[in-house]
């Protein structure tokens, strides 16, 4: 039995992307593979890594990277907080190997890791388990004595479902919806991902967040898009414009691997609403990934867990599908983790008069909420 830690460069790099081809085809993703990752050490400094365990009959594997919490204004001189993460969308860990073999090397596996983390000052690990490998994922979890927690669900379109007309098998009112989009002249096309067009999206990104007063999280560096263009290329990367008389209304930044289109991150223009780009674009998007030979296109969910939220509402009218969303939260350096969490929670009650009501983990990194939010 052999537990090893790999860097996402070099030899370690290459032999990331061998475990990754190892696994099954129906468990590689994006959100695994080392050049993923180092979109987060180009835009944020974060340090990507794949934790291996292997024996004579299977493989576990995990990738995070390390996050260091840079002089937080609740600190003071105190030491930094380190922790590790997946890199945005999903995460956590995947076995190579018969069932019962993985999970056999499970525990000894989230053991090590713990071992490995306490030496380098990590206070805790956040995990997101993939939807569409929760059932390899979950057990896994479990076995290295984890409780996995379900946020929220999330929106799918399963292209083996799709007829050959994808319109046709929408609801009357996103039909009635498309059609406005057409008769207003919106025009959807991919185009292609150069810097003109990156900085128009993030321009457009940028001015959506703060319309919708988005948390601090949702508001990329600049140069974010780019590096992700940069490390993925343009076989995994799409970017498409739907425009309304030559101005740009909605934008999509797509990414792309093996059976999986996700929808990354989109943008609108609010002067443009009436004309329906939004609508528009999801479908042709959708329409764009069958076309391309994807199994599914990955609408993620909406802002909440509620049944109203108007985002899943949209993003279902067309990915029609659901999977749910499960979390893995675990403290690794118990007294570097409860240092942190008690100045943070000692700020919010100085600087707004109460503990932030976000259930968002780790609690030193969470925004304030004045109410829980639904």
């Amino acid at each position: 039995m052999k537990f090893e830690v790999l860097p996402s460069r070099g030899e370690g790099g290459n032999r990331w992307r061998e475990l990754i081809s190892m696994l099954p085809r129906s468990a590689r993703d994006l959100h695994f593979i080392p050049e993923y990752y180092e979109i987060y050490r180009r835009t944020y400094g974060f340090e990507p890594m794949l934790a291996v365990i292997k024996d004579d009959n299977a493989v576990v594997l995990q990738p995070f990277v390390v996050r260091t919490l840079h002089d937080p204004p609740f600190t003071g001189a105190s030491p930094p907080a380190r922790d590790i993460a997946n890199a945005y969308g999903y995460g956590g860990p995947v076995g190579i190997g018969e069932a019962a073999d993985v999970l056999r090397l499970a525990p000894r596996f989230g053991e090590l890791l713990h071992r490995h983390l306490i030496d380098l000052g990590i206070a805790s690990e956040f995990c997101s388990l993939h939807p569409f490998l929760l059932d390899r994922q979950r057990p896994l979890v479990e076995a290295m004595g984890l409780s996995p927690s379900f946020e929220k669900s999330v929106a799918y379109l399963d292209a083996r479902q799709c007829g050959d007309d994808l319109v046709t098998s929408l609801g009357r009112g996103t039909r009635s919806k498309i059609a406005r989009a057409r008769r207003k002249g919106v025009q959807v096309q991919k185009v292609e991902a150069n810097q003109a067009n990156l900085r128009a999206f993030e321009a457009l990104y940028r001015s959506t967040m703060q319309r919708k007063g988005a948390a601090d999280r949702w508001f990329f560096p600049d140069g974010y898009f780019s590096n992700c263009v940069l490390e993925l290329g343009s076989e995994r990367t799409s970017l498409f414009f739907a425009t309304v008389e030559g101005s740009l209304a909605s934008a999509y930044f797509l990414i792309h691997d093996f059976d999986t289109a996700y929808y990354h991150f989109g943008a609108s223009d609010e002067r443009f609403f009436d004309a329906r780009p939004n609508d528009l674009m999801l479908v042709e998007t959708a329409q764009w990934t069958v076309r391309s030979g994807f199994l599914r296109y990955h609408l993620g969910g909406g802002v909440s867990s509620s049944p109203d939220d108007t985002l899943m509402k949209f993003k279902s009218s067309v990915g029609k599908a659901t999977a749910p969303l499960y979390t893995c939260f675990r403290v690794h350096d118990a007294s570097s983790y409860d240092r942190m969490a008690s100045m943070k929670k000692r700020y919010e009650i100085e600087t707004y008069g109460s503990e932030s009501a976000s259930t968002f983990l780790p609690v030193y990194r969470r925004s304030h909420v004045s109410q829980q939010p639904t």
